[in-house]
């Protein structure tokens, strides 16, 4: 029977072959998009893992072996450029058996640098007082691809010697290159007793917080290539099945006509793998550069394990075989069970109950509280959405039926009372033409909406715009070096050195665009009184805060920070600024208390932080932070920022979850209208000859065509509004209980994507009416 079932494959005429052609490109095109969506997930645990190295020296990865090895100091550090995040690290090998960073061939010397391509090409394109200038030496030579998550990271590994780093705070000594992503959050151990959430520099982040990301970003793009596989495995199943249940009537038994069934759909399946192969390859370079997590990807990250390949390459055929075998249940009933059809079942109202239940267990959520830990946060949440999605698979065929017969109660034209009936007798093969394009949809809005309220609530967390170009340099050995490092006693015993910082001073406001310096001089012990009525919301709700002393005159020359009383000629100052009380704060309408200390006596007192006013040009703010982090008299405890660079580095973080939202919308909506466009055409196939004999009892074509578009419109249009609707619902109820902020709306875009996607399937349902009128001419009555 295989023989024969290949031979009417290759010779079963035109319509065989053209069946065959469209099943081929149909699941190649599936193939394609899945292999892609499966190396993009791939891609993206590569790009995480090739972060572990970063957290080397934390006090949360077990060192390694010590015999034999000779320890390397090891100082992890960030930067910033143009609000850019740099990765820094200073290291000084104390022996030729020194561990060495992934990536370069050798520990680089003092005088020495390896720099990521992408940071070398910007240290060529940027004057070195803007940024060369912070790194002692030369480039001895490139960091490789092996060591860097993307060819846009900004890595840098600077040479030191082990007399300067043994006096750098945070330096440590290690003997191996940590290989091990961290989870957040970490185990507890005597150096995490409460199992605390560390973050090393600019972390990929933790590994089951990626991989979730990704399983559900994944499982987005996934379900609509499985149901447009699913659909394209059942183009021309009523002719097929008809064709079949003749073979029964002339004698063939039911393993016969499975078997033929079988073979015809596993050579399509087969035929559409090898194409969707070659589909993946043509995508692979393409996919890499987009910037799924904000940065793109090396080509050679998008590989497919073995497992992935045996699955699509022995899983594809498979299900199109067993698709072609549940196919055919009609025909195993008996010979005429084709001719003789009777309508299915129509759905009960049970069918919403799981998407109830899911909204129902949102809503707990949002009224009682989510988990404690992030695990059970994101089992929380993810259960919720992933019950919410099934419900909307599983009640789609009732809400489509429901439609269906409102909309036969409130018509009388012909073509609508067809298009109902015949919605209503079969809305599970209804539904699932459109299911693809529902999913996308409701992905969609909650992406959107979630995403928009999360930029919403971050521009509630900054300061000032006066305030957002003050760079800020918080001097190691200040009391926020403590907190930085969990774990550390830095800082502890007080402030920074006593230097004279005038020099300093006056070298900054040489600065082309720097309008002002205020040094915050440290005074052991003291603190502000949160009874200090104009200090402002977070001072007063957080009590006493240390604080430290500023020259008035200085002060004036930054009003963004504040003002002096009248009179005074020092004022107390927040010693952590916008590390601590000042976060969040307009401090352009704060009076700062005088201070019971004489100007004169500034010059002996510790430097706590140093705060440049700029005019926000990179150039002045660029050569202003080169110029603070060569100040090795007032050693810094993170690169100097302003509230500008915590900003674009928050919006860098939000726009990657939105550019894979993007992705998601972009990669779904395609697949569900083609998944559309095959089910549409699946159907007129299938109903040639129905659609050919109302042409010959007079029926006109327009209105073959109004129930044509009526049958894909009216699922379409209903379950989409469902779908919409309940986006909008959960997103409210996720904004309210994990975001902590109302719902924001989203903005024109959102709308202007949506109705396009709904235009664009409606233009799909249209572009069927060519077909329409060629295949339900008399000829065809005849032929059949």
């Amino acid at each position: 029977m295989i023989p024969l079932g290949l031979r009417l494959v290759i010779s079963g005429g035109r319509e065989a072959i053209t069946r065959l052609v469209i099943l081929t490109i149909a699941v190649g095109l599936g193939v394609g998009l899945l292999l892609a969506a499966m190396a993009a997930t791939n891609a993206v645990s590569t790009w995480n893992n090739r972060h572990a190295w970063f957290s080397t020296g934390s006090a949360w990865v077990a060192p390694g072996p010590a015999a034999g090895i000779a320890p390397l100091w090891w100082h992890p550090g960030g930067d910033i450029f143009d609000g850019q995040q740099i990765n820094r690290f200073d290291v000084a090998a104390t022996g030729t058996s020194s561990p060495v960073p992934p990536g370069i061939p050798r520990d680089p010397g003092p005088g020495q640098y390896y720099a990521s391509p992408a940071l070398a090409a910007l240290l060529r394109s940027t004057p070195a007082s803007q940024l060369a200038g912070r790194y002692p030496g030369h480039l001895a030579g490139m960091i490789g691809d092996a060591a860097l998550p993307s060819p846009d990271s900004l890595v840098i590994i600077v040479g030191r010697t082990p007399a300067q780093l043994a006096h750098t705070p945070d330096s440590v000594p290690v003997t191996s290159i940590s290989t091990t992503v961290l989870g957040w959050p970490l185990p507890r151990t005597k150096a995490n007793p409460r199992g605390l959430i560390y973050v090393p520099p600019n972390p990929g982040g933790g590994k089951s917080t990626v991989e979730v990301i990704m399983s559900v970003v994944a499982l987005a793009v996934l379900v609509p290539v499985l149901i447009f596989i699913a659909t394209a495995t059942r183009l021309s199943a009523a002719r097929r099945e008809e064709r079949f249940a003749a073979m029964r009537l002339v004698g063939a038994s039911r393993k016969q006509v499975s078997l033929l069934a079988a073979t015809e759909s596993t050579v399509a399946g087969i035929l559409g793998v090898a194409v969707g192969f070659g589909i993946f390859f043509l995508l692979r370079i393409p996919v890499a550069g987009i910037p799924f997590i904000g940065q793109p990807f090396f080509p050679s990250e998008l590989a497919l394990s073995l497992r992935d390949v045996l699955v699509v390459a022995i899983g594809v055929p498979v299900a199109a075989a067993v698709a072609a075998r549940l196919a055919l249940r009609r025909v195993h009933i008996s010979p005429l069970g084709v001719a003789r059809r009777a309508a299915p079942k129509p759905p009960r109202a049970w069918r919403v109950v799981p998407l109830v239940a899911g909204l129902a267990e949102l809503g707990f959520w949002a009224v009682h509280g989510h988990p404690a830990s992030i695990p059970g946060q994101i089992q929380a949440f993810t259960s919720s959405f992933a019950l919410i999605i099934v419900g909307l698979f599983i009640a789609g065929p009732w809400l489509t039926m429901a439609a269906a017969r409102a909309m036969a109660r409130w018509t009388s034209r012909p073509g609508t009372l067809i298009a109902a009936s015949r919605l209503a007798d079969d809305p599970r093969a209804a539904f699932r033409a459109v299911s693809g394009l529902i999913l996308a949809l409701f992905i969609t809005t909650v992406a959107v909406v979630a995403i928009t309220t999360q930029n919403a609530k971050d521009l509630t967390r900054w300061s000032s715009a006066a305030e957002a170009n003050v760079l800020t340099d918080q001097v190691s050995g200040s009391t926020q070096a403590a907190s930085n490092f969990p774990g550390s006693t830095e800082g502890a015993a007080g402030s920074g050195p006593a230097a004279p910082a005038a020099p300093l001073a006056a070298r900054l406001s040489g600065i082309r665009g720097v309008q002002g310096v205020l040094v915050v001089r440290a005074v052991p012990r003291l603190t502000i009184r949160a009874a200090f009525h104009n200090l402002g919301a977070n001072l007063a709700s957080n009590g006493p805060v240390p604080a430290g002393v500023v020259s008035c005159a200085q002060l004036a020359t930054v009003p963004a920070l504040g003002r002096c009383p009248a009179g005074a000629t020092t004022a107390e100052f927040p010693s952590d600024g916008f590390n601590g009380p000042l976060f969040g704060t307009d401090a352009t309408t704060i009076t700062w208390p005088a201070a019971n200390v004489r100007a004169t006596r500034l010059g002996t007192l510790g430097v706590d932080a140093i705060n440049v006013a700029t005019n926000g040009t990179t150039q002045a703010v660029e050569q202003a932070r080169t110029l603070l982090e060569n100040a090795h008299a007032y050693p810094t405890v993170s690169a100097p920022s302003t509230i500008s660079d915590l900003v674009k580095q928050v919006n860098s973080t939000n726009s990657a979850y939105q550019q894979l939202a993007n992705v998601v919308i972009l990669v779904s909506l395609p697949i569900a209208g083609c998944t559309l466009a095959t089910g549409i055409a699946a159907g007129l196939a299938d109903r040639k000859l129905p659609f050919s004999l109302l042409r010959l009892t007079g029926a006109r074509l327009a209105t073959l065509r109004r129930v044509v578009a009526l049958e894909g419109a009216v699922p379409l249009l209903s379950v989409a509004a469902v779908a919409i609707g309940i986006g909008f619902g959960a997103a409210a109820m996720f904004a309210s209980e994990a975001q902590q902020h109302p719902m924001v709306a989203p903005g024109a875009a959102y709308y202007l994507l949506t109705a396009a996607g709904i235009a664009v399937s409606l233009g799909i349902i249209a572009a069927t009416f060519p077909l329409l009128a060629r295949i339900t001419g008399p000829e065809v009555a005849r032929n059949d």
